[in-house]
């Protein structure tokens, strides 16, 4: 069964909280977790023990914020940052290869305190988090083995959730890890409707349902991932970002879970190692570069279609992204280099609105089209799964290279490339 729900915020200025105190959780491994505590501003015996897995945020003051009004609002909170328990350097990769082992400590001791006090808990997780929340949920479910599959934990909360293995190129459909479909949790998913994996959340779903989790899922509109996490939200994130604590309340009411409702998780687990992308331009297997037709800031229609007989050089972008704005200056003058009526550079921003665009081109000069794929189903489309990234595709509409990071445009060996590809 799934249950969707809409949220839309308002705005309320930001406040912080300090931890009263922390402890360790020995691990097999011979490391700690450190388990940093804030009680509830007044005692509620209803209110389930919220447990947050982060990702580097933890000082950040909207997250000190947020964990203030969870504390006003009768809610014990612990934070745990894995990385920073194991001195560990905070990569993408670094999280997806944690196997899960200090989050099942800490639900382990969570549900002991949780019997003796009568109350429920919640992990709750963020991005690349999810998966090792996932992981370490089965393992605590295995060695454990709760009453119906999770004793007192009240349901898992992941918020815009990043399940996929990294894809080793740009254009490379990204890949599942196999704890997802091992998984079977009551589970509530919250997606922004301007989020990157807003169109894999189907797949998400699906396969997490094959080991029968109950999955609630909330959208919130017009806002991106981390939203109530930005150093810089917009108008409408932050107001969203204010409304965290309620609507997770919302949530946390409809994914309750039905009496002796059973989850059992899938008892053997296929291993699978976090693939390490390929960096730079690379080649890819020829094949012909999905269609589109989008419109530029001015409302001008483009069909990527009609620039066969040129090469062109296609990027996704978004302006929020440092290294996409960074090589825009290279791109210009990379389009210099060539004759229009052989080559042309054709961008997609990824989800911002024509006013967002148009205030940017006010302040960095960008000489090639903008078109916007407001809804994502393009970039959808190219298996976009990091900006910036970007496809070389020849005269005959093939796409030939990928580039899934920032680079130098203009550099000799990629207008060497470029200039064998024209002639």
């Amino acid at each position: 069964m799934r249950i969707w729900f809409c949220f839309i915020g308002v705005f309320i200025c930001f406040s912080s909280v300090q931890a009263s105190d922390s402890f360790n959780l020995p691990l097999d491994s011979g490391e700690e977790v450190t388990v940093n505590v804030f009680p509830a501003t007044f005692e509620e015996s209803d209110k389930p023990l919220l447990i947050w897995f982060t990702e580097s945020y933890a000082s950040r003051k909207p997250f000190k914020h947020l964990i203030s009004q969870l504390n006003d609002l009768g809610y014990d909170f612990w934070q745990v940052d894995l990385l920073e328990s194991y001195f560990i350097e905070r990569t993408p990769n670094n999280v997806r290869s944690l196997n899960g082992e200090g989050v099942a400590a800490v639900l382990k001791h969570a549900s002991e305190q949780a019997r003796q006090q009568g109350k429920q808990f919640v992990p709750i997780s963020t991005g690349r988090m999810s998966l090792v929340l996932l992981r370490g949920s089965r393992l605590w479910q295995l060695d454990s083995n709760p009453e119906n599959g999770i004793g007192d934990l009240k349901q898992v909360v992941t918020f815009f959730p990043n399940v996929f293995d990294a894809p080793k190129k740009a254009g490379d459909a990204p890949t599942l890890f196999p704890i997802v479909s091992a998984t079977s949790l009551p589970i509530t998913i919250v997606q922004p409707t301007q989020g990157t994996y807003k169109w894999k959340l189907p797949e998400i779903v699906n396969a997490l349902e094959l080991s029968e989790s109950q999955v609630t899922i909330g959208s919130v509109p017009n806002v991106r991932d981390w939203y109530f996490l930005r150093r810089e939200p917009t108008d409408i994130e932050q107001q969203a970002g204010e409304q965290v604590p309620e609507f997770l309340e919302v949530l946390l009411k409809a994914g309750q879970v039905k009496e002796k409702t059973a989850f059992k998780p899938v008892q053997k687990l296929i291993t699978k190692e976090a693939t390490v992308s390929v960096k730079g331009l690379v080649p890819i297997a020829k094949r012909t570069a999905p269609n589109f037709e989008l419109t530029d800031v001015a409302g001008k229609a483009i069909n990527l279609q009609d620039k066969r007989g040129k090469v062109i050089l296609l990027n996704f972008w978004a302006s929020w992204c440092p290294p996409c704005v960074k090589e825009i200056p290279s791109m210009n003058r990379l389009a210099e280099s060539f004759d229009a009526d052989k080559f042309e550079i054709v961008s997609v921003n990824f989800k911002e609105s024509p006013e967002t665009i148009t205030a940017f081109l006010k302040s960095v000069k960008v000489d090639f089209p903008v078109l916007i794929d407001l809804d994502g189903r393009v970039s959808d489309s190219y298996e976009i799964f990091a900006f910036p990234s970007s496809f070389i595709i020849d005269a005959k509409g093939e796409m030939r290279y990928s580039v899934n990071t920032a680079i130098e445009w203009d550099e000799p060996q990629v207008k060497e490339l470029l200039g064998a590809m024209i002639q």
